[in-house]
């Protein structure tokens, strides 16, 4: 009987041995799953982090990426009119969304070039964008040359700058968007009050000399 409870006993206390080595496990299980969710949480936080800093750093390349939308099809902000800033901030904004939706110049339809329409519709993109560009250039020229007493001259030669593009667009079929075409006029405007402005200025203060 007394052997029987020493084996009963043995049992029992190798029993409890075996919880205590799974209790410890599990502990140390628990204590591993704390450190990797404290881990998880801080890396959480240095992705966060990460984020806001690339959200940053975009937000500052933003209107480096606007300006050179806008260079590349050959337009060039100035700050000689600066009392009319505001308007012209306001026009190249919508300049720049009308050259990034392709609205800007209007035409080439479906155009097939050796069997392909992906080939032609790059030719069409590829020649738009050079139509687009000699207009701007045109534009910019005139803005540099504009005088006071000269917006007339300015806007017949950049209409006929548009029209040059519609004739040499060939089978394209392409023009500068009615709507782009206002905005440069506006723009011409614009800078030749300013010119005006500065020349009357300068003549009030030569006649108060």
């Amino acid at each position: 009987m007394l052997g029987r409870k020493d084996r009963r006993i043995a049992e029992l206390e190798r029993a409890v041995e075996g919880l205590q080595e799974l209790l410890a496990r599990i502990g140390d299980a628990r204590s591993a799953q704390t450190e990797a969710l404290e881990e998880v949480d801080r890396a959480g936080a240095e992705l966060v982090a990460l984020r806001h800093r690339i959200n940053n750093a975009r937000a500052e390349l933003q209107p480096l990426k606007d300006e050179l939308t806008l260079q590349r099809a050959g337009v060039f902000r100035t700050d000689a009119t600066a009392d009319h800033q505001a308007q012209l901030d306001l026009i190249h904004d919508e300049m720049k969304t009308l050259i990034k939706t392709g609205a800007a110049i209007e035409g080439g339809g479906q155009v097939t070039y050796n069997g392909s329409d992906a080939t032609g519709r790059r030719l069409v993109e590829d020649w738009s964008a050079l139509m687009l560009r000699s207009y701007n250039c045109e534009a910019e020229n005139c803005l540099r040359m504009l005088r006071a007493g000269g917006l007339d001259a300015a806007r017949r030669r950049l209409d006929r700058s548009a029209s040059a593009i519609d004739r040499l667009s060939g089978t394209f079929a392409l023009r500068i968007s009615p709507r782009y075409q206002a905005l440069r006029a506006y723009e011409l405007e614009l800078t030749a009050d300013h010119l005006q402005r500065r020349a009357e200025s300068r003549r009030t203060r030569r006649i108060a000399s």
